[in-house]
């Protein structure tokens, strides 16, 4: 279990990793560096990360923890779409340029993932059960397990995140995951 003061540290890694990445980018930034920046001795940093992409693994681990669902309403679709509007408003938070690079962390190297997640939910976590509702409902197929569904919006949207954060000319991030929500359950939904 981590205690108060390892996880001021850890916080205080990620924060000043961000910082550098933002300025000189993940490759461009040293172990060295990020330390220097959060005040800490260079084995600091390995008590808390193997890698320094990992920073960026916690990073998303911390804005899931963020996205609201307790307070989603019973209907699975209106439910779906607000989460979809909570996870774009936590991912417009911060720089923008590293939001890519840390959807591709998560999706790129799914055992780091799952190291640096620890026991915190996914973004499918998330959605499972929202789908496990709708489908009790009536209101989103069955003929699909909610886990291959909720894997199929999770990646509809972390795909327009990349999309978004990558492209100046991209549609805002709210309208791309309305637009892939409502493209999701028009395909998972039942008579809609």
């Amino acid at each position: 279990m981590r205690t108060g003061r390892g996880m001021a540290t850890r916080r205080a890694l990620v924060k000043a990793a961000l910082a550098l990445f933002e300025a000189k980018g993940v490759e461009g930034t040293s172990v060295d560096e990020i330390t220097a920046a959060a005040t800490v001795a260079k084995g600091t940093f390995y008590v808390h990360f193997q890698r320094k992409q990992d920073v960026l693994l916690e990073w998303a681990a911390e804005l899931m923890e963020d996205v609201d669902t307790d307070t989603l309403p019973d209907d699975a679709p209106a439910a779906l779409q607000l989460l979809g509007q909570r996870l774009a408003e936590q991912m417009m938070n911060g720089p923008r340029a590293l939001r890519g690079r840390m959807v591709r962390e998560v999706v790129g190297n799914s055992a780091d993932w799952m190291r640096v997640l620890d026991d915190r939910a996914t973004l499918g976590a998330k959605i499972m059960p929202i789908v496990e509702r709708g489908q009790a409902a009536g209101t989103i197929r069955a003929d699909m397990t909610s886990r291959r569904l909720s894997m199929a919006l999770t990646n509809l949207w972390l795909d327009n995140v990349v999309g978004w954060a990558e492209r100046p000319d991209a549609r805002p991030l709210p309208d791309a995951l309305d637009l892939v929500t409502e493209l999701f359950l028009g395909g998972a939904g039942v008579d809609r």
